[in-house]
């Protein structure tokens, strides 16, 4: 099974995601809509924290705020009082004055009801009062103030079929093909202003904003109909009356269709889904726009620059009059600072967009880090699978918002980050389960014989290890400490385990640096291989590394022995490769971990030739084959005990970057006088081998070899001589 189970969970958590992305159930797409929405509300937040914006903007706020129903009473407001705001607003040079608010009913004459309250009497007082109705008309006096600006009133639609007042004159009327194939929003009744101040008003927009399925507000129509006539929203309204400009909706065909996709106002386009709504292009938290306290206008208190030339929109963020809603920005958020949000979006041309093509690439990317999450996470360890648990989210995040900031463009990501985190989990807990059980069995088979690293090697691999013979190209390696007997002789017991453990420390140390396994000690002697259980393609050069560390070890390691008073240390060390028996051997009571067969016999024979040629480590041909990283002095041509053939064995002097030129001449003389003896030049062999011994007596090989020559000479080989000298004792 290995990494087939959690690569087949990953895969099915892929079909489920690609299901309820395209799932039509309503259930399901009611949540996955829900889910929708959090991403997109987690990516606006973040865009503004990551790109605050400070617009300067010819919009601003007049504020019917806490401050004015304090000083200037509750609401409403007389009209006559609204009459001088418009009027203060007009003379310091506002270019569109707003209202978010309707006025559906008149305000009583005072001078009308005081004749009501008088009728059937006749009174002076009573004709003097009905030749001054008119200035009793605070509505009229309303009416005269929008006359005289650029004024904009709102107009609220409803869904039952309920009016109250006329409407005003339409934007545009919808066409038969138009209005069967476009989804603007149809209203059945509605909400409009008294004539007398409709018919004063500029303009006219719709204040109606609709929340998502979770009572968020993150769209905005910028078109409503209402018998197939239709009008537009007061944000609309507003920059149709700042720029004398009217609207153009944009609807391509498709086939026999048309869908709505956009509306033209002059130099502007702005992207609308087919209902004609927009995203609503926050810039930042409540009051990112100038905010002005409409007492402080009615009192003078606002400067002039601060007013001219500017859309000023008229509404209220008072304790207790409702114009409060909840946003994906903030909840909860000024009902006018939306409006002008999107009055700015248009005049900013900074509105986001998603197309439709974007349900596609959303599935597309899903299926792509699914499936690169499903083949991949199997492999990561616990902590990569934290990371991209605790970095994917931020980082795309920040992708995702680069992409908004660059093109406008909102891509949805909820749901692959969602899966990707999710398979990182299953993975960490299938790790955790199932690998960790692993380890422990592994540990429990080969802890003693194999350091903790090379159990994690194992883990990673598909192999399947276990206790079982099997036969292997290996290489194995002996050290054994020289003249152990007489060591142990003179030291008492407890420092004798003492001193042995002191050295198995560090060659066990070094022999599993080199990817080695412990197969035994035996008194005085380790034994170590290369190549099982993990395999290993280059197990005879890790062997010949760890030979030459050891060896290099041991000098410091003499250093400590003799600190504390105790002999010397020496070892030999005989390295062959072959193909060997590795497995579990031994009988029901006692089993080891370890490799037979005649190579491994043959590595345990030139180690102990290593006493008689002299030398620290040997190596047989078969270790030393292709192995270029070294320098290497052919010693001999041997038969061990209790075998007929003949095998070529060699002293490992070292790495090649660490061989002085000095070895270099001398082994080029050595190799000169050894090519000559087994070509049975007597006399040459022997002269280079006296000269090489005169020159190097600490050599004990160049001496053997001059003992032997002159063997030969007294005593001439057979006619059939090979070369090889067999050796009568291990």
């Amino acid at each position: 099974m290995k990494k087939r189970i959690p690569i087949i969970l990953g895969i099915i958590l892929v079909c489920i995601a690609v299901w309820l992305l395209i799932t039509s159930n309503p259930f399901i797409r009611q949540y996955m809509e829900r889910f929708d929405h959090i991403g997109y509300d987690l990516q606006l937040r973040t865009r503004m924290l990551a790109h605050p914006q400070h617009p300067e903007t010819p919009i601003a706020i007049i504020d019917i705020d806490d401050k004015s129903l304090s000083a200037e009473g509750h609401w409403p407001w007389p009209r006559e009082k609204l009459a001088q705001l418009v009027d203060l607003l007009n003379q310091q040079g506002a270019s569109v004055i707003v209202f978010d608010e309707f006025f559906s009913e008149k305000e009583q004459n005072i001078a009308e009801m005081v004749l009501n309250k008088l009728k059937n009497q006749s009174t002076h007082f009573d004709s003097v009062l009905k030749n001054n109705l008119a200035a009793f008309d605070q509505d009229s006096k309303f009416a005269n103030s929008l006359k005289n600006t650029s004024s904009v009133l709102a107009i609220g639609f409803l869904p039952r079929k309920e009016t109250e007042n006329t409407l005003p004159k339409p934007l545009f009327k919808l066409t038969p093909v138009q209005k069967k194939y476009l989804d603007i929003y149809e209203a059945s009744g509605f909400i409009s202003n008294i004539p007398v101040l409709q018919n004063a008003a500029k303009g006219h927009g719709f204040i109606n904003i609709f929340p998502d399925s979770d009572g968020i507000i993150r769209h905005a129509p910028l078109l409503m109909a209402y018998q197939s006539n239709v009008y537009p929203s007061l944000a609309l309204q507003a920059v149709l009356s700042y720029l004398n400009e009217s609207a153009q909706i944009i609807t391509p065909s498709y086939g026999s269709s048309i869908e709505l996709e956009g509306i033209n106002i002059g130099p502007f386009s702005i992207p609308t889904n087919a209902a004609s709504q927009v995203l609503i292009p926050f810039i930042g938290k409540s009051y990112t726009f100038p905010y002005y306290s409409a007492t402080d206008v009615l009192h003078g208190k606002i400067p002039k620059e601060s007013i001219e030339g500017k859309i000023l929109f008229i509404g209220t963020s008072a304790t207790g009059l409702g114009d409060l809603k909840a946003t994906a920005i903030q909840n909860p958020f000024p009902g006018v600072e939306i409006q002008a949000t999107i009055t700015n979006g248009i005049l900013t041309n900074n509105f986001s967009y998603i197309p439709a093509w974007t349900f596609g690439a959303n599935v597309s990317i899903t299926i792509l880090f699914g499936l690169v999450g499903a083949f991949a996470f199997p492999y990561f360890g616990p902590r990569s699978l934290g990371l991209i648990i605790v970095l994917l989210p931020t980082a795309m995040l920040f992708i995702n918002n680069w992409i908004w900031s660059k093109t406008g463009l909102v891509l949805s990501f909820f749901v692959p980050v969602i899966l990707i985190m999710v398979m990182a989990v299953l993975n960490i807990l299938y790790g955790y389960l199932f690998e960790t059980r692993k380890r422990e069995h592994l540990k429990e088979i080969f802890g003693q014989y194999v350091p903790e690293k090379h159990i994690d090697e194992m883990l990673k691999t598909s192999d399947s290890y276990a206790m079982h013979g099997e036969d292997r190209e290996m290489s194995v390696l002996f050290a054994d400490i020289r003249g152990f007997t007489t060591i142990s002789e003179g030291m008492s017991a407890e420092n004798l385990v003492e001193m042995l453990n002191t050295f198995f420390t560090p060659m066990t140390e070094i022999i599993f640096k080199h990817h080695g396994t412990i197969d035994k000690y035996v008194g005085d002697l380790i034994m170590a291989f290369w190549g099982a259980p993990l395999k290993d393609k280059r197990h005879a050069q890790h062997a010949i590394e760890s030979a030459l560390d050891m060896q290099s070890r041991l000098d410091s390691l003499r250093r400590e022995l003799e600190s504390r008073n105790w002999p010397p240390i020496h070892i030999g060390i005989g390295v062959n490769s072959g193909h060997m028996s590795v497995g579990d051997m031994g009988s029901q009571f006692r089993r080891n971990y370890t490799v037979l067969g005649d190579a491994v016999n043959l590595g345990s024979r030139v180690e102990g030739l290593t006493k008689f040629y002299g030398v620290d480590i040997i190596a047989t041909e078969n270790s030393v084959k292709d192995q270029n990283k070294f320098t290497f002095r052919k010693l001999d041509r041997v038969a061990v005990k209790g075998k007929k053939e003949g095998v070529e064995i060699y002293e490992v002097i070292g790495e090649k970057s660490d061989v002085s030129d000095e070895m270099k001449k001398e082994l080029q003389q050595y190799n000169q006088a050894l090519e000559a003896y087994f070509n049975q030049q007597w006399d040459a062999a022997l002269a280079s081998m006296q000269t090489l011994h005169q020159a190097h007596p600490e050599t004990k090989v160049y001496k053997l070899y001059v003992e032997r020559i002159n063997h030969i000479k007294s005593s001439p080989p057979s006619k059939g001589w090979d070369g090889i000298y067999r050796h009568t004792t291990k």
